[in-house]
């Protein structure tokens, strides 16, 4: 059985996004004895070329399965230009509206209606609300990819987020999160003045939304790929607390994408014990000023970790899968200067 994953080019500036498409078994015989499936959609423009990709190179108009890792724009927008241009089998994504009951009491002391919750996590969450009416106008059905889920002879598993931690974190989505404190600028600024190579090895710091992000894991022929989203530390300790319980080993993964386009608040060394990979994979775009951060390079490196940053150009990972028309890529050097 083949493979093949291709990381799309998000964000001609300075904003970053996640594009992802990827196919696996027979690549080269007929199109029953394989599955498609797209994660995230990056932007507007990102959907229209993930269209043209998959007709492209995959020969086919037709995808398995749509997973909405979380309802970012820099991962959600594209995905309606998919479920418009291409027959969609099915979608994978959350629905928070649809926990409003179970997590009304974490609101006002419970005095707001259920009806009034829903309403106000559709208007928080438009890009997520905009493609389950998408989808639900053409006829696809949607399912909400908890952990314990899988598909496809287990080929595909969810391994977070639970249903119990992603409604903790609902509350927090729809509520403003402070800004860096003065102090967190201060110690950055001085990181980056003497060169510092430290990773934060301290509290979660990423959004409540990026910690609901799908964390999926991929299996062909022992090749396990992990697609992680935008998912920060405490996501991604109980993804690999659940693998473990499962009896998954994280730390032989071939393939990681580097969560949050490899920003800084999304690993730290203690989590890259835990999950370690051949190669790693970073969303970034093509001017990006903070993506990828050089700390989490410089530490995917020094763990043995392979990284490979898109910045305006397609990356494929593929095990048997036609390669006409590919080039290599050069891996991402070693820093020393460590200002972003």
């Amino acid at each position: 059985m083949a493979y093949q994953i291709d990381y799309m080019a998000v964000g001609d500036g300075e904003r970053s996004g996640d594009a992802i498409a990827l196919r696996f078994g027979n690549l080269n015989g007929p199109r029953s004895e394989q599955v498609v499936i797209i994660i995230d959609g990056g932007f507007k423009e990102s959907g229209e070329a993930l269209v043209e990709h998959v007709k492209t190179h995959y020969g086919t108009d037709v995808v398995d399965l749509v997973i909405l890792t979380h309802p970012d724009c820099d991962h959600a927008s594209g995905l309606t230009v998919v479920l418009e241009k291409l027959t969609v089998n099915r979608l994978a994504m959350h629905r928070p509206w649809e926990h409003a009951a179970d997590i009304k009491n974490s609101f006002q002391n419970g005095r707001i209606s259920i009806l009034g919750l829903e309403k106000k996590l559709e208007e928080s969450l438009q890009y997520a609300s905009d493609i389950e009416a998408l989808a639900i106008k053409k006829g696809i059905p949607i399912v909400e990819p908890f952990q314990g889920a899988a598909g496809f002879e287990n080929a595909v598993q969810v391994l977070g987020p639970s249903r119990e931690y992603y409604e903790s974190l609902l509350p927090q989505m729809i509520t403003p999160s402070s800004p860096p404190s003065m102090l967190e600028k201060a110690l950055t600024s001085i990181q980056d003045f003497f060169h510092i190579d430290l990773l934060d090895d301290d509290e979660d710091s990423t959004s409540a939304a990026n910690n609901t992000s799908t964390i999926t894991l991929l299996q062909v022929e022992g090749h396990k790929i992990l697609f992680t989203g935008d998912a920060g530390k405490t996501a991604l300790n109980l993804a690999a607390d659940y693998a473990e319980s499962q009896g998954i080993d994280l730390k032989d993964l071939h393939i990681i994408h580097a969560p949050h386009h490899g920003s800084k608040r999304n690993l730290n060394s203690k989590l890259l014990k835990r999950v370690h990979a051949n190669h790693a994979c970073v969303s970034a775009a093509k001017a990006s000023p903070k993506h990828p951060s050089k700390r989490i390079t410089n530490a995917l490196h020094k763990h043995g970790t392979t990284v490979h940053v898109t910045r305006g150009q397609c990356i494929m990972y593929n095990k048997d899968a036609p390669r006409l028309g590919w080039s290599d890529i050069s891996p991402e050097p070693f820093h020393t200067s460590f200002a972003e």
